[in-house]
């Protein structure tokens, strides 16, 4: 059976994405619940955040050559798709899901479909105006 306790590291972990303004890597995670816990250990990040995964709470995508990073969901059907810049690192939402209506079709020849990410790296229009300053 799953452990779905409400543990302080749980809600500490949860409140941290809430709050967060774009998804987060487990070191990151780590670093600011060390603030509140500072014995916490890294372990207890992995198995808590495996929990919230097998809960949908949050969403697992892979960023800068394929390291994991966490968000929260705000409903369990929310769906996500990021513009990263290569210059500053930020993280932008993409505004819409471009494949829902490939996905349609792909499952009406049967295929089942268990994820996607879609991932766009650029430049950022204030890094963009930087390099036109130089």
């Amino acid at each position: 059976m799953e452990n779905t306790r409400n543990t302080r590291q749980r809600q500490l972990i949860l409140s941290l994405l809430r709050e967060a303004d774009r998804p987060m890597s487990i070191n990151e995670i780590h670093s600011q619940v060390s603030h509140s816990l500072p014995r916490i250990a890294k372990s207890t990040i992995y198995r808590n955040i495996d929990n919230l995964l097998n809960q949908n709470l949050i969403e697992k995508y892979h960023f800068n050559d394929n390291e994991i990073f966490y968000r929260i969901k705000e409903d369990v059907d929310e769906h996500k798709h990021f513009i990263i810049c290569d210059k500053c690192k930020n993280v932008f939402d993409l505004p819409a899901c471009p494949i829902h209506e490939i996905e349609d079709a792909i499952q009406k020849e049967g295929f089942i479909i268990k994820d996607h990410q879609i991932q766009i790296i650029g430049i950022c229009s204030k890094c963009a105006g930087e390099e036109k300053l130089k």
